[in-house]
């Protein structure tokens, strides 16, 4: 991994992707999924995805405890999330995990996830991983630098 980004400040070369970052910022504005929810959410898909940078930024931006943060990647097994944090993670998990078997999101698994969640904070869950989805090329591509603000991520 580079301690340089790859890219110095995308926008310069995509003006529109800060007004596309901003409008994708906004998908749980409205605090309809819990925002600790949406934290373990965004982490769970660093740790799939391998990014230290997705991870690094849901740590550094957490107001969870510790011991939950650290027991994301084992929560079917933690005593330590609620059951809509289950299903959410679950759904999360089988969107960014190939099946080799099937389909990733079976009709089983979303009527398991209802059972918890609304049909309001299973469209916002959607919201928060399509928003993840728009940075990832962004950030596994580009490789912006970790642990310093955004301001300083595409600084070279």
């Amino acid at each position: 991994m580079s301690i340089t980004p790859r890219i110095e400040n995308p926008a310069q070369y995509l003006p529109v992707v800060n007004e596309i970052a901003a409008a994708v910022n906004k998908v749980n504005a409205d605090g309809v999924l819990p925002a600790t929810t949406a934290g373990l959410v965004q982490l769970r898909v660093g740790q799939i995805l391998g990014s230290s940078y997705f991870t690094t930024r849901q740590l550094e931006a957490s107001q969870d405890t510790p011991e939950r943060l650290g027991a994301v990647a084992t929560w079917r097994t933690s005593p330590l999330f609620t059951e809509a944090e289950r299903a959410a993670l679950a759904l999360t998990e089988a969107v960014h995990t190939p099946n080799p078997t099937g389909e990733r999101v079976s009709d089983d698994l979303v009527d398991q996830a209802r059972k918890h969640l609304t049909e309001e904070e299973i469209v916002v869950l959607i919201g928060v991983l399509g928003q993840i989805g728009f940075f990832t090329p962004l950030a596994l591509i580009g490789s912006p630098k970790v642990g310093v603000s955004f301001a300083e991520q595409w600084v070279r």
